[in-house]
């Protein structure tokens, strides 16, 4: 890793936030909910690939998280399979580590296969890696797209630093659905004492911003604890969040209750 890249006092609240809240990562919509949350304070994306099994043959497999809207019906057609077996094979040749691609439609430098499909699909800044040390279904390829900015080397420290917490998780996720094919509603019962806190005052109506000066937090790290409680609930906004909570008695259903 880059040893010049340094890391502020909020990177490193941010990153403890991402690898610990990888943990409570168990189901594929909160993989979702994990790679858009605080992970995006490091490697900013829209839409994310996911991708596993033995590179290069029919065994690979891969899917694409994020707005895939912004990619049309396309996602699911052979020019994008076209696309992602190009950024896996120019992130192998390229030596295993962050590779960064760009679209630039109309230049010259667009004589690049890569950069013309992501010109097609109006993706502009991407960046891939992966694993190479896992054979089989064990690997871990993943591709972020539509950056906002060209990838430097903060980004390219930050995909190295969190490529474990990424393979891992993607892993128990893929376990945890062979165990359980079919779907099953399942949460948590247990909240934090400080977890527990953050949605009550969701239940008074209160913003993050409210919260954070109530419990003397950073809105950040409101915000990651309401994250986590999404995850542990099962659910997929802070009013379903609130009715579960009431629902499962881990907090009352009355103001300051």
């Amino acid at each position: 890793m880059d040893a010049l890249v340094t890391l502020s006092p909020v990177d490193l609240e941010r990153l403890l936030i991402t690898i610990e809240s990888s943990q409570q990562v168990h189901l594929r919509h909160q993989y979702f909910l994990w790679s858009q949350g605080v992970l995006q304070s490091f490697l900013p994306h829209e839409a994310l690939i996911i991708g596993h099994g033995e590179y290069g043959t029919p065994s690979f497999r891969y899917e694409v998280l994020g707005r895939t809207q912004l990619l049309g019906n396309q996602v699911a057609g052979g020019d994008f399979d076209k696309l992602v077996e190009l950024v896996l094979d120019g992130w192998q040749h390229g030596g295993h580590v962050p590779k960064a691609f760009a679209s630039e439609a109309g230049s010259a430098s667009n004589n690049c296969p890569v950069g013309r499909l992501l010109a097609r699909f109006s993706i502009g800044h991407a960046m891939a890696h992966g694993t190479r040390e896992f054979s089989g279904d064990s690997s871990g390829f993943f591709v972020f797209l539509n950056m906002p900015e060209a990838p430097g080397r903060r980004h390219v420290y930050f995909a190295q630093m969190l490529l474990p917490y990424l393979h891992t998780t993607l892993h128990r996720m893929l376990i945890q659905e062979k165990c359980e094919p079919s779907p099953t509603v399942r949460f948590s019962t247990h909240l934090s004492p400080r977890e527990a806190q953050v949605i009550s005052l969701v239940r008074d109506g209160m913003t993050n911003q409210q919260i954070a000066e109530t419990l003397l937090l950073s809105p950040l790290t409101v915000k990651n604890h309401i994250q986590n409680i999404l995850r542990k609930l099962d659910v997929s906004n802070r009013a379903q969040a609130v009715a579960k909570a009431v629902k499962a008695r881990l907090i009352g259903d009355q103001p300051g209750a």
